[in-house]
């Protein structure tokens, strides 16, 4: 006995790949909507308690170097202050301007 809500097993279901593409998209929107970005909770004036290490070339070295000797700042200030903005407005353009 089959259900009155089966398909025919001699067929393929007819999918309007333009339609899926808009549910998906859809469904990505309202979750990004409604959930609260990761980072909501935190102070983004608090002080930093973090650290990370990234690799460089010695070409990109020596840039650091460079700019952290004509600034007279450190190297680790030179890269937050150009990191820093830089995830803020990644995450931003992330979160659809959140």
């Amino acid at each position: 006995m089959t259900s009155k809500f089966s398909l025919p097993t001699d067929q393929e279901p007819k999918v309007d790949q333009n339609a899926l593409r808009e549910f998906a998209a859809g469904a990505a929107e309202h979750r990004i909507r409604h959930e609260p970005l990761p980072w909501a909770e935190y102070d983004p004036a608090d002080s930093p308690k973090y650290s990370i290490s990234i690799r460089v070339n010695d070409y990109h070295m020596a840039m650091l170097r460079h700019l952290a000797q004509q600034e007279d700042r450190s190297q680790q200030k030179i890269l937050r202050a150009i990191l820093i903005p830089g995830l803020e407005q990644k995450a931003g353009a992330n979160a659809g301007g959140s």
